[in-house]
């Protein structure tokens, strides 16, 4: 038996109060002659000041009474009947091919044993086959985050099953409970990387000393995939309410296309017909599609997928520094090249920082239980009730 708000055990010391008012608020005794006494109704309750019990029971339910507001306000928590062995640990694991294929045997021995997994993704789907990918393969520690503080429990070990790397450390910590293990695999397995086709049979990669380059051949030096990320013309929409900003953007866009000769059909207007490759925008979206790159300026947020992200400051030269620097074509190209993945493989944390990371949080998993508060409270307003009808009774 355990309690959340521990603290308010403390207002349990106020049951002295009734005790003193029992014994002290009496009514003062005088003395009156003999043949008055006939016309007092009340003369078999006069009391008198002193260390009496007088209404014994009254001053127990009244006692009894804080106690039970004490413990009300404390959250008491029973333990469910069981032992320790009846507790059965929860799975996490990155949807990622390498992750999935690495650690089939102990996720499919889990299943076995009828542990409970799921997907870090937006969702947290449940594990139904551990040997297929869910079609939501997005990752990112903020969805690890969301996934740990949604199934966790108390007394309940986690599992984390995640790709060594160092998009993990893209937030400052990820907090987990006391009870977890973490299972990382590498990420130092040299993967293919993505690449452009452009204009003019130009394609835009980066190249072995991690530069961003434009060229008709790939980098001899480097593994990438066998097909392109994108072909054509990269579509994009300036759907700004601000015509300086949609100048400027449409500025930095030139330049950007300039150095690296890409292909750029920029619309002014949306075009139903049209699928954009990349939206520039100042009002907040609605329904996001999967397969485009939205600039959102002049709103604060976090991005929650790789393909949201946020600008808090509007792009023109007063409100925003990268305008004013010169810095937005080159600002613009980095989160191209993000989005499509073109850069280098991802560096694989130490241990030291992967300790550092993951972080276990003080607080309690315990939750309210809904069926022993509500007793108590019935039980609370019961007595309420019968000690209000035996002090009106009474008249104590």
């Amino acid at each position: 038996m355990t309690f959340l708000q521990p603290y308010f055990l403390w207002g349990a010391l106020a049951v002295a109060i009734p005790v003193v008012i029992h014994f002290w608020h009496q009514k003062k005794g005088k003395p009156l002659a003999w043949a008055a006494t006939q016309w007092l109704v009340e003369k078999n309750q006069q009391q008198q000041r002193g260390l009496k019990l007088d209404n014994v029971l009254l001053l127990l339910l009244r006692c009894l009474l804080i106690l039970l507001l004490a413990v009300l306000l404390s959250q008491l928590v029973i333990p469910k009947l069981g032992s320790k062995a009846d507790i059965r640990p929860l799975h996490l694991v990155q949807p990622d091919a390498l992750v999935l294929s690495n650690f089939r045997f102990e996720l499919e021995e889990a299943a076995k044993r009828g542990e409970k997994l799921y997907w870090i993704n937006e969702t947290v789907e449940p594990i139904d086959k551990p040997d297929q990918l869910p079609e939501k393969k997005q990752f990112s520690p903020l969805f690890l985050q969301a996934a740990i503080d949604k199934i966790r429990q108390e007394d309940t070990p986690i599992h984390v099953y995640v790709l060594n790397n160092d998009k993990l450390a893209t937030v400052p910590a990820i907090y987990v409970p006391s009870q977890h293990t973490l299972h990382t695999l590498p990420d130092s397995v040299a993967k293919p990387r993505s690449y452009l086709s452009t204009k003019a049979g130009q394609k835009l990669f980066v190249n072995g000393s991690g530069k961003l380059t434009s060229s008709t051949v790939l980098d001899p030096a480097v593994r990438f995939n066998p097909a392109p990320a994108h072909t054509g013309p990269l579509r994009v929409l300036l759907d700004y309410r601000n015509e300086r900003e949609q100048q400027t953007v449409r500025a930095a866009l030139a330049a950007l296309s300039d150095v690296y000769d890409l292909d750029l059909a920029v619309d002014r207007e949306r075009s139903q017909a049209t699928v954009y490759d990349w939206v520039f925008t100042d009002q907040p979206v609605v329904r996001p599609a999967a397969s485009t790159l939205y600039m959102i300026s002049g709103t604060l947020g976090y991005p929650t997928t790789s393909n949201m992200q946020y600008s808090e400051r509007p792009f023109t030269p007063q409100t925003n520094d990268l305008v004013a620097s010169g810095q937005l074509p080159e600002w613009l190209g980095e989160q191209l090249v993000q989005y499509y993945e073109l850069q280098p493989d991802a560096a694989v944390l130490s241990q030291q920082e992967l300790k550092n990371l993951f972080v276990v949080s003080n607080r309690s998993d315990k939750k309210p239980q809904t069926l022993v508060h509500n007793a108590l409270l019935l039980l609370f307003i019961v007595l309420i009730l019968t000690e209000r009808w035996i002090a009106l009774t009474k008249n104590a």
